[in-house]
């Protein structure tokens, strides 16, 4: 019997600016499922991001893969509406709840609970993983303290 499948597919979704300096932003997705913090460089249009300005952006499961190949990140790019892009990473951090991968070619951190990566594998720090990531767009402004994001 082979080993099993998983099969990541992109999901729309939306996170709220909690920090953004002009490199960085750090972004919380709605419903309390992580966090990722990207360059200011993969937000569409010129608007000067702000705690609160909330995002939406293409985002998929995590797999760890054993054989990573060679990735396009060309889709990355602000030239052209969001979509997602087939990206790799490595995990740097595991506990008992979340893992944190960096994604290559600098393209930031995401950390996300345990049941976000797809393996038949126990995680590990410095496993390869893959996963479906986009640009991201400002959808509006929310009036919220950021310790409440």
């Amino acid at each position: 019997m082979g080993a099993a499948t998983y099969q990541i597919n992109p999901v729309l979704m939306g996170g709220l600016v909690k920090e953004a300096t002009d490199q960085s932003v750090k972004i919380h997705l709605h419903g309390r499922l992580g966090v990722l913090e990207v360059p200011r460089s993969m937000i569409v249009g010129d608007t000067k991001i702000e705690t609160g300005h909330e995002l939406q952006f293409y985002f998929s499961y995590i797999k760890v893969v054993e054989d990573a190949f060679d990735y396009d990140f060309s889709d990355l790019n602000t030239n052209h509406s969001i979509r997602p892009c087939f990206i790799n990473g490595k995990l740097i951090e595991v506990n008992d709840t979340a893992g944190k991968v960096e994604i290559a070619n600098g393209f930031g951190t995401v950390a996300v609970p345990r049941r976000w990566f797809f393996t038949p594998l126990f995680l590990e720090v410095g496993q390869d993983v893959e996963c479906y990531l986009s640009c991201m767009e400002v959808m509006q402004k929310r009036e919220i303290p950021a310790s409440f994001i």
